[in-house]
């Protein structure tokens, strides 16, 4: 049965992504640096992992209620959680000066400046990519959205299940669609919130926070929708590989299978990458501001 081993698939990309992320996390420990003063960073973590947390136990409920519906969603609905304390977080962050005298930066900040636009895009294709394969196999699965309902070859016909229709994919495309705003707010909150106060948080720490918050935003998002998109290929092609009888078979369904195997491979292990990412980042990453930081006196 395809989406019953699927469980057992998310229990070994977790294992594995934490498992990479605790070493890899240990042996950077001694290579760490001098903290700059950021106030409030032990507390944001609390808010991040808390709401972490809470997503967990919110995807868990999902899964008490929804039973095998909510196979695609767990995920999704867990780093969703993640990713509201990460916004959170953000705006916990000191404000910006106040009073007669006040510094402001003058610097433009872009996206490319913290992290490689190229990531950003990446997720973006994975969402959609993810958003796509859902709605694809919702649309050509049976009225009952477990099924997958095939004319073979010599005019006989074949129903297999549990296939990944709406009845899987509905929930999960609600938790991807959440999942991509929280990413896309989040995006847009770290760019333009205002320079806190260089006498509460120093710029370099500033300048550290953002570029850490962006790596986790965009790591999370590309988890939430790797998941989903491991999880419906992998499961189609397992349908795929037996849906007609071998003297009936269709020419396409072998191909279309390895097609969507290969895919849902991919998908796994960029979400144990993703997911791996997420748990090792840390503000330590970037510990001096990059060039061109500095803050220019304006009246007011």
């Amino acid at each position: 049965m395809a989406i019953p081993l699927l469980p057992i698939v998310a229990a070994l990309i977790v294992m594995a992504a934490v498992a990479t992320a605790v070493s890899s996390r240990l042996r950077a420990s001694s290579r760490r640096r001098a903290q700059p003063r950021n106030p409030g960073r032990g507390r944001r973590r609390v808010v991040r992992w808390g709401f972490g947390a809470a997503g967990v136990i919110l995807a868990v409920g999902a899964g008490l209620a929804l039973g095998q519906r909510a196979i695609f969603l767990a995920g999704p609905l867990a780093l969703s959680g993640y990713l509201a304390g990460l916004l959170l977080g953000e705006l916990m962050m000191a404000p910006a000066a106040r009073g007669v005298l006040r510094r402001g930066s003058l610097d433009r900040r872009s996206l490319d400046r913290y992290i490689r636009p190229g990531w950003v895009w990446g997720w973006r294709l994975a969402a959609g990519a993810a958003f796509i394969a859902l709605a694809a196999a919702g649309a050509v699965g049976g009225a009952d959205g477990r099924s997958l309902p095939l004319d073979c070859a010599n005019s006989t016909s074949s129903v297999s299940s549990p296939w990944p229709g709406w009845s899987y994919g509905g929930p999960a495309l609600v938790a991807l669609m959440i999942g991509a705003l929280l990413v896309e707010v989040s995006i847009r909150r770290i760019l333009s919130r205002p320079r806190p106060d260089a006498a509460s948080v120093d710029v370099a720490a500033d300048e550290a926070n953002r570029g850490a918050s962006l790596r986790r935003a965009v790591a999370a998002g590309a988890a939430i929708a790797l998941v989903p998109l491991a999880g419906v290929s992998l499961s189609a092609a397992m349908i795929l590989s037996f849906a007609c009888s071998e003297p009936n078979s269709l020419a396409w369904t072998t191909p279309a299978a390895l097609a969507l195997a290969l895919v849902g491979v991919l998908a796994g292990i960029g979400a144990v990458v993703s997911v791996a990412t997420l748990i090792r980042i840390t503000e330590d990453d970037l510990a001096t501001p990059p060039a061109g930081t500095g803050s220019v006196p304006q009246w007011s």
